[in-house]
């Protein structure tokens, strides 16, 4: 039932784009404020009542904003429909916004108890009216929000997170950055979320997603034509149909895989950057890897065709073999290359990768070791006319940048959009939130995965499951990479709700790769149900 509700492709927005939406509705549509913030609290009201129903005892918790004044909305909607209603407001009253005055005149005018915070003492009434009630409704700060919350507001928000009640927070859980996702000093841990128009960025990243809690959508009374704007370029990752698996198909068909990785020290990066392109389905798996490494990985792993490669004197592959790799991928008509995972950082063989890069005249994927050679040769990726995929954790992607993992954090998807438009490439930023971005400026935020997959060897799945993605027919290399990352994390998932989180393993991951490609085949609601905002 929530799937049929909800539209595809989501997309979310910056807190300026927000704004940009709610002064385009009133200027070029005749949609006012007024109207909007009706709108928002109704929204609210019908989540609390669908969510926990009229027979609870509500306290209303609103800040002197129009975010507060949503919440008083949402106060004025539960009281007429006979739930038990009081008010907080926190903050001084003069400093009401002239919406949120209005409505809280509304609510003096139908009898509901209000009360007033505005320093330290005097939330010692709010304490008494948590302990009172059943559910809280909070509309303190929106995306207005700025700096930290401090002072007895910063009370305020213990005692809410103290309470132990559930919460239903509006349009962003207060004290999270809506650019970024971050805590502002301290946030609201919500139970419940209703946002207006659409997601912002911090309803949608960690941890602003975790404080948020179960998110609901309400377009109001804004025009589809502003919601569904090309200008808005960020969407969440939902799940692409694969092409059908023909059932006359051969090894061929369902790709040829070229991995370069491996080297003295790291077997598993090459194991599973090579069986997780098997697991969901591709076809033909070649691994490049030192020759003296080769009997141990073909021990563990015998579908893989193994191609021994002359060694430094540290063990990682050698410059000399450019020219065979290069003939290699032209005479066997390679589809798909990935270069980097566990190649060790000698300096031969990052001269290898860098020159690999900028020569192969096939889709290639870049992780781990790869990405420390490009770190140094970065304008390589500029000059390349096929596509690039790159797949950074945000240590990785400071050293492509340069600029610090801090730094990235304040503005993620700026600074991912940005590099990709700039060196012409696909990216991945591996993060709890995996962001994509694609060289004309779309990215998506994927919703899978899970902390139990925060261990070494993950990234190289992601690798091989990438490539197996495109090897069986989804041949866009920015909807491999999105399908890649979705089904990667949903491995993981069927792993933990195996085992628990804490248990997940490279191993289990490419357990469950199978099983998430079934899901994705023949069930991908159930992924939209699971993980998605519900759509009022």
């Amino acid at each position: 039932m929530q799937c049929a509700a909800l539209r595809r492709f989501l997309k979310i927005v910056s807190a300026e784009q927000a704004r940009e939406m709610d002064e385009k509705a009133s200027r070029e549509y005749g949609v006012n404020p007024e109207l909007l913030m009706e709108d928002a609290g109704s929204a609210v009201y019908e989540v609390a009542r669908r969510e926990y129903g009229l027979e609870k005892n509500y306290l209303v918790v609103a800040g002197t904003g129009n975010n507060g004044g949503d919440a008083l909305v949402a106060a004025r909607r539960l009281y007429s429909a006979g739930a038990k209603v009081s008010v907080v407001v926190v903050g001084e009253l003069e400093k009401l916004t002239a919406l949120a005055a209005r409505n809280l005149e509304l609510l003096k005018n139908m009898g509901v108890s209000i009360s007033n915070v505005v320093d330290e003492a005097s939330t010692r009434v709010l304490e008494d009216l948590i302990h009172a009630v059943d559910v809280l409704i909070v509309g303190l700060f929106g995306i207005g929000l700025r700096g930290e919350i401090k002072d007895y507001r910063r009370r305020v928000v213990e005692l809410i997170n103290n309470s132990g009640k559930p919460v239903v927070s509006v349009d962003i859980a207060s004290g999270i950055n809506p650019d970024n996702g971050r805590v502002e000093g301290i946030a609201v841990r919500s139970s419940v979320t209703v946002t207006f128009g659409l997601p912002k960025y911090g309803n949608i990243l960690y941890p602003g997603a975790y404080y948020c809690g179960k998110l609901y959508v309400s377009r109001l009374s804004y025009p589809p034509s502003l919601l569904d704007s090309g200008n808005i370029r960020v969407e969440l990752n939902y799940p692409l149909q694969l092409p059908e698996r023909v059932k006359w198909g051969h090894k061929g068909v369902f790709g040829k895989y070229l991995l370069i990785a491996g080297s003295r020290y790291y077997y598993g990066a090459p194991y599973y950057a090579s069986q997780s392109f098997l697991a969901v389905g591709g076809g033909y798996a070649r691994l490049a890897a030192p020759k003296s490494i080769i009997p141990a990985l073909a021990s563990k792993s015998s579908e893989v065709v193994y191609i021994p490669m002359e060694e430094t004197s540290d063990g990682s592959i050698s410059y000399s073999n450019l020219d065979y790799i290069l003939g290699l991928v032209e005479e066997a008509g390679v589809d798909i290359i990935a270069v980097g995972p566990g190649l060790s950082t000698n300096r031969e063989t990052m001269e290898l990768v860098v020159k690999v890069v900028e020569s192969v005249k096939k889709p290639v994927i870049v992780d781990g070791d790869g990405l420390t050679a490009l770190s140094g040769n970065i304008e390589v990726l500029k000059k390349r006319p096929y596509p690039t995929i790159l797949t950074p954790h945000p240590g990785e992607f400071s050293r492509l940048t340069g600029m610090s993992v801090k730094e990235i954090e304040e503005n993620p998807i700026r600074v991912v959009q940005e590099f990709a438009r700039g060196f012409n490439t696909y990216l991945v930023l591996k993060t709890a939130r995996s962001l994509i971005a694609y060289p004309d400026g779309r990215t998506y935020v994927n919703l899978t995965g899970n902390p139990g997959m925060a261990k070494a060897g993950m990234g190289d799945v992601l690798v091989g499951v990438i490539a197996g993605i495109y090897g069986v027919g989804l041949r866009d290399p920015g909807a491999s990479l999105r399908m890649g990352v979705l089904v990667h994390g949903l491995a993981g998932d069927l792993a933990a709700e195996i085992i628990g989180e804490d248990g997940v393993t490279p191993d289990l991951v490419l357990d469950n790769l199978p099983h998430a490609m079934r899901i994705i085949r023949g069930n991908p609601s159930y992924v939209i149900g699971k993980y998605f905002p519900i759509e009022l």
